[in-house]
């Protein structure tokens, strides 16, 4: 079609990320894509980026994992021991590679996209935005996720904090270990002063 993939207008963007992934995972991404506009415009981030992070913050979901690691190598991603082998992880980071290397998105959309999985610590707005809208946008159905709707309209780092704890929280209870920077992000809005109430 010789489109320029760099330059697309979002219904031609929405089409190349649901033609990525499998058809059950798109009401999903639409969910997000919604969500975090939504919260973009709540908190003060940018809603077009956010709109566009959303769109592709998966489309890399249903990559094998030597697709993953090859991706990783080419855009020079270091990875650690457990990136290496799962490939859990790896969307995010290979997601955002092809948002900005393939489709010309810039450094913010890349850098949200990037973090949505584990998390970090020194979250910027755009990046939290989008670790939410993926945690709970409308298709999400699991204890405790009106209260995280709540949260991520009165207090975003409280939803935050909500989100890194029920992760690391279910992550020991199946025995998976979890990610250093998912542990980082909970220290980091700890020390920040951020409490949940109980």
């Amino acid at each position: 079609t010789h489109a320029d993939l760099k330059r697309l207008e979002l219904p031609e963007l929405r089409a190349c990320s649901y033609s990525m992934i499998r058809a059950k995972r798109v009401p999903h991404v639409m969910g997000v894509e919604e969500e975090a506009v939504k919260l973009a415009q709540r908190w003060g981030a940018d809603p077009e980026l956010a709109r566009r992070a959303g769109i592709l913050h998966d489309c890399t979901k249903y990559y094998e994992l030597p697709e993953q690691l090859e991706i990783c190598a080419k855009y020079g991603v270091e990875l650690d021991e457990l990136e290496q082998k799962a490939v859990k992880l790896l969307h995010s980071k290979t997601g955002a590679c092809i948002a900005r290397e393939v489709f010309g998105q810039p450094q913010a959309v890349y850098d949200a996209i990037f973090w949505h999985t584990t998390g970090k610590a020194d979250m910027t707005t755009l990046e939290k935005v989008l670790y939410i809208a993926d945690y709970m946008e409308p298709n999400r159905d699991f204890d405790g996720v009106e209260r995280l709707r709540h949260l991520a309209y009165t207090d975003l780092d409280k939803a935050m904090l909500l989100g890194v704890e029920s992760t690391i929280r279910e992550m020991e209870e199946r025995g998976v270990p979890v990610h250093i920077n998912t542990i980082q992000a909970r220290q980091w809005l700890l020390d920040r002063g951020v409490k949940l109430e109980e």
